[in-house]
């Protein structure tokens, strides 16, 4: 049985991955996961840590990547490989982090709220961002989330290291899954991450292969017409790629 490791992004929570879960077959076990209102990114990366049974594969949406990449840095061992999903390449400006930060730091829980709907044209592909099922889940995941978290986490994404040579580095196989139209983690550097990482030049829609999934291999797949909420947007074709990489590993 595979052990899946599920961590959302902002204004995400362990019930974001609901959709993906239900795509994935028997077989294929999965435990999304909380992030907790912690700023610092190395004790928040401990605090999911103790959470990580050994052997997960680990999947992080945006943030969640980025604390996938942080907690397979850190505690190498717990980890059979990962998943990264739209997560954000390089290293944040110093004050454009700070700024963020700040602004974080006060908001109210209608704010708060009003920011993720309010950025919903940005994160979504086309329309999408319209839906008014989008937009009530959207809601309700910024509703559990809460500013203390969103204040947070603002901290901690503003303080991650620069990851473009990493998933090269990172000891375990590495799937890094894009979107077509992502506007928050551009596109064309999502492939420009991969293929600097040796994964080559994989077209839209490309199902992860064998010789990507090698030990220690990076594979990029992109999945068609669609922004940077792959887990709400296409959570069958997300889940439809994890698993056909996860059949590459165990050949």
């Amino acid at each position: 049985m595979t052990d899946l490791v599920l961590l959302p992004g902002l204004h995400g929570d362990a019930q974001t991955w609901a959709p993906v879960m239900r795509a994935l077959p028997d077989g294929v076990h999965a435990t999304p996961l909380d992030l907790p209102a912690v700023a610092d990114l190395d004790a928040l990366v401990d605090e999911v840590a103790g959470r990580v049974a050994p052997g997960s594969v680990v999947v992080g949406h945006s943030l969640g990547g980025v604390v996938a990449m942080h907690l397979a840095e850190r505690r190498p061992s717990l980890l059979a490989g990962l998943v990264l999903v739209t997560a954000p390449v390089g290293a944040e400006d110093p004050e454009s982090a700070k700024a963020r930060a700040d602004r974080a730091a006060s908001l109210s829980r209608e704010a708060c709220e009003e920011i993720a709907l309010d950025g919903m044209e940005a994160v979504y592909y086309g329309d999408r961002g319209h839906d008014p099922e989008v937009r009530a889940e959207r809601l309700r995941a910024a509703r559990a989330y809460g500013p203390e978290r969103f204040a947070a986490h603002s901290v901690a994404i503003g303080a991650r290291p620069d990851r473009s040579e990493f998933p090269a580095q990172a000891g375990v196989p590495v799937l890094i899954v894009g979107a077509s139209d992502d506007q928050v983690v551009p596109t064309e550097e999502q492939r420009r991450w991969a293929e600097v990482n040796g994964a080559g030049s994989s077209g839209a829609g490309a199902r992860a292969g064998v010789d990507g999934a090698e030990a220690g291999g990076v594979t990029y797949v992109e999945i068609p017409e669609t922004g940077h909420m792959l887990p709400v947007e296409a959570p069958d074709e997300l889940a439809g790629a994890i698993v056909d990489w996860l059949r590459g590993l165990t050949g």
